[in-house]
C-alpha cells in the first residue's frame, strides 16, 4: 500500500543529478539506493510539465517516490510506501 503526498522537498544531488539526500520538515534522510528512475509527461494536453521520477530506498527504511518538475525544477515527494 502507498500514500500520495505531493509535498515540497529539498534534495541534494550528485554530479549526474541523482538524489543523495532529502530534507523535509527539518529532517534529513540519506538515499541508500535508487531503485528506479523514469520520465513522465503526465497530462501534457492540459499543459502539465514533464517530470523526472525516482523510487528511492532511504536510510530510515522507507521506500518513497519523488519527482522533479522539469519546467519549474521543484522537487516533490510523490508517494510513500507502507
Amino acid at each position: 500500500m502507498s500514500k500520495l503526498r505531493h509535498k515540497a522537498l529539498q534534495v541534494s544531488c550528485d554530479n549526474q543529478g541523482s538524489p543523495l539526500s532529502l530534507q523535509k520538515d527539518q529532517q534529513t534522510f540519506r538515499v541508500e539506493q535508487v531503485l528506479d528512475c523514469w520520465r513522465d509527461t503526465g497530462c501534457w494536453w492540459e499543459g502539465e510539465s514533464e517530470k523526472l521520477f525516482y523510487r528511492l530506498s532511504l536510510d530510515n527504511g522507507a521506500i518513497v517516490e519523488i519527482y522533479r518538475d522539469l519546467e519549474t525544477h521543484a522537487w516533490l515527494l510523490y508517494k510513500v510506501y507502507d
